[in-house]
């Protein structure tokens, strides 16, 4: 009895002190303190509608017949990142992407102090709605369209898209002209290591080192015809060395409909040490018989795409390259002209078994051929020439 008496006692004690105090226990929400009120960075980071997680992953089985050698074949995963991305603030005026690569070194860069494995690790401040500025690690503003693509559905790069070091470490502002059309201006490293890390064969004799290794980027997009017409096109100067300096101009133009899409990139490079490697690995080995990096170097690309959607569960396209390398200025006892000539044609077919395009079967045919011309003998430009088949899939999966 004692413990029934206690019990209803401590049940109610409260409902004796609220009515003491002149509150109802109906009114007990408006005797709280007031919810707060205003802005704050947590209650912008969630609900996770804002944001995206997902890894994007391409795996296959290819068949490599290079010429003049025994075929081979091999499983392997082609491309696998993780990419998370959101926006921010009171107006989602703050946006941020990081996305790393598990298939690239890990190692730290020695010159900006990333891992080379990071593309991207940057954040946009857009304060009002015809300007931006971004800031942190980020891709080379540079024109074209499969330089833009993503990864994970380009099977095979140009030489000279596969090979420039394109994710850097740098600041760039934005003028959103109207909503197709923008201005952007880039400032970034040109490089994230040391020169004698980062070129083929080092800095070359004599050649001193930069002390601001910066690449500017003017860049311009513009979309036409409710987004069917794309045009990225751009100019970019840079200092690599001491009296050694590089210039990027590109064009990139795409079209897209229902049932087909097409794209034409053309890029001119203009290089005072050769950062693409293209023509230095390819004559790899100097008079001393070291590795080398060739001087006063550059590069001139025409990269085409045909897209065909066929059905909703069926598309395939076709890609081809021709692409020169080669020396607008003597170097050495090699005079001007050009060294190496390449090109390649791909044949790709996709199936998507489910309604969304993130999952997707595909059978790619790659020919690549490259060789010497002109001056190419004197530097000894070494041929290659392959046919590869390959099965895989591409997964995008869509964590939130």
């Amino acid at each position: 009895m004692r413990k029934l008496i206690l019990l209803l006692t401590l049940l109610m004690t409260p409902a004796a002190l609220l009515s003491a105090a002149g509150i109802s226990p109906d009114s007990l929400d408006a005797a709280l303190p007031e919810k707060k009120t205003g802005w704050t960075l947590t209650d912008t980071i969630f609900p996770l509608s804002s944001h995206d997680l997902s890894f994007q992953m391409r795996g296959s089985l290819r068949a490599e017949m290079p010429g003049g050698e025994e075929a081979s074949a091999r499983f392997r995963m082609d491309n696998f990142r993780w990419n998370v991305e959101g926006s921010f603030g009171r107006n989602r005026e703050f946006y941020y992407h990081f996305r790393q690569s598990f298939n690239a070194n890990f190692r730290s860069n020695t010159f900006d102090n990333l891992l080379e494995s990071i593309d991207y690790a940057y954040m946009t401040w857009r304060p009002r709605q015809h300007f931006s500025l971004t800031f942190g690690k980020q891709v080379h503003a540079i024109g074209g369209q499969e330089f833009w693509a993503a990864p994970v559905y380009v099977v095979q790069y140009s030489d000279f898209g596969g090979s420039l070091p394109c994710y850097q470490m740098g600041a760039m502002a934005t003028w959103h002209i109207t909503p197709t059309q923008e201005l952007a201006l880039q400032m970034s490293n040109i490089r994230g290591f040391w020169d004698d890390e980062f070129y083929h064969g080092g800095l070359p004799e004599g050649v001193e080192s930069s002390r601001a290794p910066f690449l500017y980027t003017l860049n311009w997009n513009g979309n036409f015809l409710n987004n069917a017409l794309e045009f990225r096109w751009s100019a970019s100067y840079g200092t690599q060395a001491v009296d050694r300096d590089m210039w990027i101009f590109a064009m990139g133009q795409s079209y897209r409909s229902k049932k087909w899409g097409v794209y034409l990139d053309l890029i001119y490079s203009r290089q005072g040490l050769d950062i693409n490697g293209v023509l230095s690995s390819a004559a790899p080995i100097g008079p001393d018989g070291d590795y080398r990096t060739l001087q006063n170097v550059d590069y001139l690309s025409a990269i085409g795409y045909l897209h065909l959607f066929l059905s909703p569960s069926f598309s395939m396209y076709f890609k081809g390259s021709r692409e020169y390398g080669g020396l607008y200025r003597a170097m050495g006892d090699v005079p001007a002209g050009m060294l190496r000539a390449s090109w390649n044609g791909q044949a790709c077919l996709e199936y998507m078994p489910t309604r969304s395009r993130d999952f997707r079967f595909f059978v790619h045919y790659n020919y690549y051929q490259a060789g010497a011309v002109e001056r190419g003998p004197l530097l000894d430009i070494a041929s290659r020439q392959e046919h590869r088949v390959t099965l895989g899939v591409i997964y995008i999966m869509n964590i939130f």
